[in-house]
């Protein structure tokens, strides 16, 4: 980052960038937090997601250490990414001497790791938070507001990008299911056609097709298809 105290407010193209590029968002993700991890003061950051129930997974750390302290954290439900995840806030804690009583088993091991100081930020979207980013520091004293503006909007935009990549592999996963449908409602049907034609049972139907296939190195669908549309005349051989 050079001499400033902040990532540079370039990272957000870059970070967009990195989500469009990139099939995986946890690229994107791992690229984030080791730029923030560069920032200075802070010794690591960590980027958690929450799973279908709810539970926070950390998906991208820029150390062992970071991933270590918030999988801690996770385990027992305390913890600045527990609370900003919860709340849908940023939490901001500049001295971890003092948060014993808030987190009472977070707060030790952070300082016995050298963690002083840390902040999380929310991963927002419409009516929910769908994780929390951590910035831990080496020293107590927190960061400045500008750096944990800055910060914050980086967290905004990584959400978006998680979020979109969901939608798109939503959209695969529907059109994909609705192609298994469709394929299967025509295999249903050469089947009958067949088993009529054949008079065969439908089950003795499909091993014709099956076999057809096989025997031609073709796609079952394709061969559904040319029986359907009467293109392709089989017997209970293989045709050759």
């Amino acid at each position: 980052m050079g001499d400033t105290e902040h990532p540079r407010r370039d990272t957000q193209p870059d970070l967009v960038a990195k989500f469009v590029t990139d099939a995986d968002p946890i690229g994107a993700l791992a690229w984030l937090v080791d730029r923030c991890a560069e920032m200075p003061g802070v010794s690591t950051s960590a980027l958690l997601l929450a799973d279908s129930r709810g539970t926070l997974d950390v998906v991208a750390a820029s150390s062992g250490l970071a991933r270590e302290l918030q999988e801690f954290g996770t385990r027992h439900g305390e913890g600045p990414a527990q609370d900003s995840y919860d709340n849908g806030s940023r939490i901001d804690c500049a001295d971890l001497v003092e948060a014993d009583a808030r987190w009472p088993r977070y707060a030790p091991i952070a300082r016995r790791r050298g963690v002083l100081a840390e902040h999380a930020f929310p991963l927002p979207l419409p009516g929910r938070t769908i994780g929390a980013m951590t910035l831990s520091l080496s020293a107590a004293g927190g960061l400045p507001d500008e750096s944990l503006n800055t910060v914050q909007a980086l967290a905004n935009t990584a959400a978006l990008g998680v979020e979109s990549h969901r939608a798109t592999q939503n959209e695969v996963l529907v059109d994909q299911l609705q192609t298994a449908l469709d394929s299967r409602v025509l295999i249903e049907q050469a089947k009958g056609l067949l088993a009529e034609r054949l008079n065969i049972a439908p089950s003795d139907a499909f091993q014709v097709l099956r076999q057809h296939a096989r025997y031609h190195r073709l796609r079952l669908i394709d061969v559904v298809t040319a029986v359907l549309d009467g293109t392709l005349m089989l017997t209970t051989e293989p045709s050759r």
